[in-house]
């Protein structure tokens, strides 16, 4: 058996991070690269912010939860959890309540 195919927080904390982290480039690229580019009712679309991306990236940690949930791996449904909330908490304190605008300055 393969360490990521075991029932434990650990893996569902690597499981969440990774797909966090390859979900926001992933959403961050896709905007760059229609910023620009396309008109949408004859405006020019510049592009959404970076902290909507960012809460998007965090929110679509669902799908892991859910995927760990329907085979009944609750520990690692539970590393989803705590990564999706402490991402979450990070996420308002660091763009809604300190106002950044970019992770990267």
């Amino acid at each position: 058996m393969s360490k990521l195919q075991e029932d434990n927080v650990f893996v569902g904390m690597a499981v969440a991070v990774f797909f966090m982290v390859t979900t926001y480039y992933a959403f961050f690229q896709l905007n760059e690269s229609l910023s620009g580019n396309i008109t949408i009712k004859g405006a020019i679309f510049t592009g959404v912010t970076e902290r909507f991306i960012a809460t998007l990236a965090v929110f679509f940690n669902i799908l892991p939860f859910v995927i760990y949930m329907r085979v009944r791996k609750d520990n690692c449904m539970r590393g989803v959890g705590i990564i999706t909330v402490l991402s979450a908490m990070f996420i308002l304190v660091y763009f809604y309540i300190q106002h950044h605008s970019t992770i990267f300055q």
